[in-house]
């Protein structure tokens, strides 16, 4: 085998490792208890019911989870009945959009950003790609979930890379393929997809001001790039108001989008206030903190940098102040940042090694240092509060110490491959290199394969099956404070009869057990379930107990105890 044939094996080898790493055991048990399970129950309802375009009737919680646009749905449920149901095929979909982002991502650096002249492979940001958002954590994670994150983030993604095709052919097919590609997204998730017209919006606005593009010229593009993808997203919102009407409006303007970019719901309101995203960012991918010292090199030189990289720092800071403005916040928020930061870092790291930018790298050690370690991020918390105790303090410290010690060591590592100038650099970018990969390989093999997956098994499959098969015709849940309003998606997609209506399913508070009560009359045609929560397993938690205690003392009997629930049933029959 020839040096290049063994490259490109190694480059190809390579890329399919990063991508294709989440299929492995994707169909573990079970289901998580929210989100991946609440989709899940809308794709049961197209496969049982037909359902195709509206699945509210069914939906948990009625338009809070079918208001979302049915795209990705409509993919499991089409998986589902070529393949049957099962958590593989449920997931099946996010991993793929996962897998070709990352792919996307490489082809997009490999097009646009590597250094034609560079004949090493290793020093190619591009190279760096894979191993970059392939060995993300948070990325990985939610790639192997049933949710609505991965699949758009991969269609603004494919926006953006044709958007760049148009910027250096100016062929306007490439306009038409980003606009379907937006508007697919908008078939994804609500609202999220415009995150590509503001990006590019942004873009534009930045190019007319130093006057390197017509008036006319942005507002087409932009114009007819956005009527693109609205028109393809506009009949499905369409039939969804004019079924629902007002509270279509209210559940997905006023409830997905004002509230929770103004006011914060189901209490995801984050201590770190604006900075959660920043702080999520560096620790799920420490050099993203080489974005800002990218920026801070094309501020200085804004009117002559590159085009490419305008888009670039155009559709992450865009997407950065929207999601750290937005009161609401959750990991999944962090998401779509991935793509653009690793594709700016990955391009500045090379060149910074390069260069042998020592600042910039010892930020990047730094950023690696305050990802490695949870108790260093609680200690600088707690000392930056006042709250001085000498663990902490002593932590913060150290910390500091090793932000001033940083550039000498940074320096001394420069230093020892600077034996030859011209090979001791391509030495510590191929070292550099190999310590990434290695990196990304023990964070996969950590995440993926060698974990329990037991831990994941709630018990929800064991409960559902005995309620559908039992004889039954009322099911009492009692739910627990963190639940939100007692919905539980995870037992209705493994229930079919509490998916189809068939049996009649009453939420009542856990803490509310007396309610009981007032169905003591008809209690021997039922069941119960209660859901547990972690506080139950501590010593002081007694609220468990009483609430099993008062169920025993009415004529219930246990029949199964798993990890998140209980199931009673009444003490004479209707196994």
């Amino acid at each position: 085998m020839t040096a290049k044939k063994w490259e490109n094996f190694l480059i190809f080898s390579l890329l399919l490792f990063f991508s294709l790493h989440r299929f492995y055991n994707l169909g573990f048990k079970e289901l998580q208890m929210w989100d991946e399970s609440l989709y899940g129950v809308r794709a049961k309802a197209v496969y049982y019911f037909n359902e195709w375009l509206d699945q509210t009737k069914h939906a948990v919680g009625g338009l809070y989870s079918s208001s979302h646009p049915p795209l990705f749905i409509w993919l499991t449920a089409i998986f589902y009945k070529i393949f049957n149901i099962s958590e593989f095929t449920t997931r099946f979909f996010s991993a793929l959009f996962g897998s070709l982002t990352v792919i996307l991502s490489q082809l997009m650096v490999k097009k646009f950003f590597d250094d034609i002249n560079e004949k090493r492979f290793y020093a190619k940001p591009s190279f760096l790609v894979a191993p970059f958002l392939g060995s993300i954590y948070l990325f990985n994670f939610y790639s192997r979930q049933a949710q609505l994150d991965i699949p758009y983030i991969f269609l603004i993604t494919l926006s953006i890379y044709f958007y760049l095709n148009y910027l250096t052919s100016k062929e306007f097919r490439y306009i038409f393929f980003s606009g379907v590609s937006f508007g697919l997204s908008l078939m994804v998730k609500i609202i999220v997809g415009f995150f590509v017209p503001i990006a590019i919006g942004l873009f534009l606005i930045l190019m007319f001001s130093c006057k390197r593009i017509k008036f006319n010229e942005f507002i087409s593009q932009i114009f007819i790039l956005t009527l693109i993808g609205i028109t393809i997203a506009l009949p499905w919102h369409i039939y969804m108001l004019a079924k629902h009407g007002e509270d279509f409006i209210n559940t997905f303007i006023k409830f997905h989008i004002v509230e929770r970019l103004t006011e914060g719901v189901e209490e995801n309101i984050p201590e770190l206030g604006f900075f959660y995203i920043l702080n999520q960012l560096i620790v799920q991918f420490p050099p993203s903190i080489l974005v800002f010292f990218d920026f801070i090199d094309l501020v200085k030189n804004f009117k002559q940098a590159d085009k490419r990289k305008l888009l670039l720092h155009s559709w992450f800071w865009s997407m950065f102040f929207i999601t750290s403005l937005s009161k609401t916040k959750i990991p999944t928020y962090v998401l779509p940042l991935f793509v653009p930061a690793v594709t700016i870092a990955g391009v500045y790291f090379v060149k910074a090694l390069k260069e042998k930018n020592i600042v910039s790298i010892s930020a990047l050690l730094i950023s690696l240092l305050w990802s490695s370690s949870q108790n260093l991020r609680d200690a600088v918390k707690e000392t930056i509060k006042f709250k001085f105790e000498f663990g902490s303090l002593s932590i913060a410290f150290l910390f500091l110490i090793a932000i001033l010690i940083s550039p000498l060591f940074v320096k001394l590592i420069f230093e020892k491959f600077e034996t030859n100038p011209y090979h001791g650099r391509y030495k510590m970018i191929k070292f550099a290199t190999g310590l990434t990969l290695l990196t990304g390989l023990f964070v996969i093999l950590k995440t993926e394969f060698f974990i329990n997956y037991g831990q994941y098994i709630d018990g929800a499959q064991k409960i559902c099956d005995y309620v559908d098969r039992s004889k039954v015709d009322t099911v009492f849940y009692f739910y627990t404070k963190h639940s939100t309003e007692g919905m539980n998606p995870q037992l209705t997609f493994y229930s079919y009869r509490k998916l189809s209506g068939s049996i009649k399913w009453i939420e009542i508070p856990r803490s509310r057990y007396d309610i009981l009560k007032n169905y003591r009359s008809s209690l021997n045609r039922t069941l119960i379930i209660i859901e547990k929560t972690k506080k139950d397993f501590e010593a002081t938690s007694k609220e468990l107990e009483l609430t099993r205690k008062f169920l025993f003392e009415i004529g219930f009997e246990e029949s199964l105890n798993v990890k998140r629930y209980i199931l009673l049933k009444w003490r004479d029959k209707f196994d």
